[in-house]
């Protein structure tokens, strides 16, 4: 049974999801650290970091398909069991000379185990809560991650000046295996499966396909939903995870810690619009959730104005960090409350493929709208282009009131 509001399974799901990411968000730090100290070569890191990241996006899929197949609460226990073992596996190995390569190995491991277990923890959080409690489950949950984005490369930076990259691992790899003991004593309940219909590939596409009966026959609105979600993580991730150091750096001409200085605003903006998530729950609509795409682009449009106007560097670059900050916040309340109604109308035997497959598609725009952004950015002026993404972003919400209206939050 689920227990009343949060309970004890969604606080030892918590717990452990902010352990692990801690862990995740350090171990990143220290192989960046690492890999840059060994090759000196931001291509070889980037090619390795891309290379980790290729599993997220073809996996997810196949991990969406396990955790609607299998047990979640044991594949949560032995995914992280096996992401604490592959780090202290790699342990022996990065004191030689094949150190970076064994570094590359262990980001795509990582990479792939973090393909299979995401869709499976949030396939898992509406059996933890009840159907009333998902929106302010979902807002925790993004709290701890951006704590944990936020604490995880300052403590790694300290750490790994003082102690090296060896301990650093080591402490990691036990992060997993205690975030593992922490799920054994989750209890959920288990779910109605339809019998597997031949091998593994034949069940994962007679599954994938089900899903995708489901959502355009059934749900169609939803399809509509996860279109708009890929659309503003194109946009929103182009605008800001380009423009952000392009603009402050290049066309402003600051130093890092203005940067740095920008990215602990949108960290605490991005908990600010968690914590706004949870006191809005019981008062957002369908129709309303519209509006927080149209006042995402409107962040925008004044930074745009300012740009072409010719203002000076620090007008443009409070601007550009206001708008980039309300965006933040816009993003975060939309993306709460689109992931609980995904939960809330999809079926339990579906959930972690259809979560995986709309986690998939938003990877996917993301780094198509960082290659869009970085063109855009290097041939027009900065002004125009963060003025029309903003006028797209409000058309956006506009075309969507309708579609999203149908939605009852």
């Amino acid at each position: 049974m689920k227990k009343k509001g949060f309970g004890a399974n969604f606080t030892l799901l918590a717990a452990g999801q902010g352990l692990s990411l801690l862990g995740n968000s350090v171990l990143d730090l220290a192989l960046s650290m690492y890999v840059l100290e060994r090759t000196g070569s931001a291509s070889v890191y980037g090619a390795l970091l891309a290379a980790a990241m290729l599993p997220g996006i073809l996996l997810a899929p196949l991990g969406g398909v396990l955790a609607d197949r299998a047990d979640r609460r044991r594949l949560m226990v032995w995914l992280d069991l096996l992401n604490g073992g592959v780090v202290l596996l790699t342990l022996p190995f990065l004191q030689g000379a094949g150190g970076v390569a064994a570094a590359g190995v262990l980001m795509i491991l990582l990479g792939i185990l973090g393909a299979m277990e995401t869709p499976v923890v949030q396939a898992s959080l509406p059996q933890a809560v009840e159907a009333g409690s998902l929106e302010r489950a979902n807002a925790v949950v993004l709290q701890i991650s951006m704590l944990s984005a936020m604490v995880g490369p300052a403590l790694g930076g300290i750490l790994f000046r003082v102690f090296g990259v060896a301990p650093l691992l080591l402490l990691c790899g036990v992060c997993f295996w205690i975030t593992a003991m922490l799920e054994r004593l989750i209890r959920l309940e288990p779910l109605e499966q339809v019998p597997a219909s031949g091998g593994l590939l034949q069940t994962v596409f007679d599954d994938l396909s089900e899903s995708g009966r489901f959502l355009r026959r059934e749900q169609p609105a939803l399809l509509s939903l996860v279109g708009f979600t890929v659309a503003m993580a194109l946009l929103c991730n182009g605008v800001a995870g380009v423009g952000a150091p392009f603009l402050i750096s290049t066309r402003l001409g600051l130093s890092a810690d203005w940067y740095g200085a920008a990215g602990s605003a949108l960290g605490a903006f991005g908990i600010a619009g968690s914590l706004a998530a949870g006191l809005l729950v019981g008062r957002m609509g369908g129709s309303r959730l519209a509006w927080v795409l149209v006042m995402m682009g409107g962040c925008l449009l004044p930074a745009g104005t300012m740009f072409l106007a010719g203002g000076g560097t620090m007008a443009c670059y409070g601007t550009l960090v206001a708008a980039f900050c309300g965006m933040q916040l816009c993003a975060v309340v939309f993306s709460v409350f689109a992931r609980s109604v995904v939960q809330r109308r999809v079926p339990g035997r579906m959930m972690g493929k259809l979560m995986a497959l709309a986690a998939a598609l938003e990877a996917c725009g993301q780094p198509v709208g960082q290659l869009i952004y970085g063109f855009l950015f290097d041939v027009c002026p900065a002004g125009w282009v963060l003025l029309i993404t903003g006028l797209l972003m409000v058309m956006l919400g506009i075309i969507g009131r309708g579609v999203l209206a149908t939605l009852k939050l």
